[in-house]
Parts: C-alpha cells; structure tokens; sequence
C-alpha cells in the first residue's frame, strides 16, 4: 500500500486592493480638452475626490458623443451629474463646468 504525503494548502494572504488617494479641494488633478478644444485644468472644489476619476469623468463628459441636454449640456458621467457655463459666465469666472456627486464638486477651468 502506497501513502500520498498531503500538501499544505496555501494559506498566502490576499493582496489588499490599493485605495485611490483622495485630493482635497484646490488640488488640480490634471488637465481635459474642452469641448471647444481648449485645455482645461480638473480639479477638486469640495470634498475629497480620486484624481483618476475626476479626469476620466470630464474627459468622458467632453467627448462628442456623450449625450447632453439643454443649453448647460446636462449629463450624467459615471454617477456625476455635470454642466456647463455659458461662454459669457465662463469668461468672467473662469469656470467651464462642474460635476457634483455625493457632496463632491469637480471642475473644469479656464487655464489662461
């Protein structure tokens, strides 16, 4: 009669998933080519917000083919309700577009 030795089953711990850093208000996280082809600065205005999501979203909320409505080109991107400025509010403060979700606003700025 033959004896198999068992094998010790693994008993490796999962690697935690990384937690994306969250950036406060005032930090600009990068920038997004607006919808009129300018380069715009992302950043945080309230709350504390992932960097990488805040660009996907307006990157996302830019592209010609996200559907908008109305004339403040309203959207929903990734659970974040987004609009626009008028040209004439954007010119004077400097803010293209916000997105909020969950007590978190991100925007769009005029870079000059």
């Amino acid at each position: 009669m033959r004896t198999v030795d068992a094998q010790p089953t693994s008993t490796s711990t999962p690697t935690p998933t990384p937690t994306p850093s969250l950036a406060g208000p005032g930090t600009v996280c990068g920038e997004a080519e607006a919808a009129n082809g300018s380069p715009a600065a992302v950043a945080v205005a309230r709350g504390r917000a992932d960097c990488a999501e805040a660009l996907r979203v307006l990157r996302t909320y830019y592209r010609p083919k996200t559907a908008k409505q109305g004339s403040a080109g309203v959207a929903t991107v990734a659970g974040w309700e987004c609009a626009s400025n008028s040209a004439a509010e954007s010119m004077r403060t400097g803010r293209l577009t916000s997105c909020r979700k969950d007590g978190v606003t991100i925007v769009a700025d005029v870079i000059p």
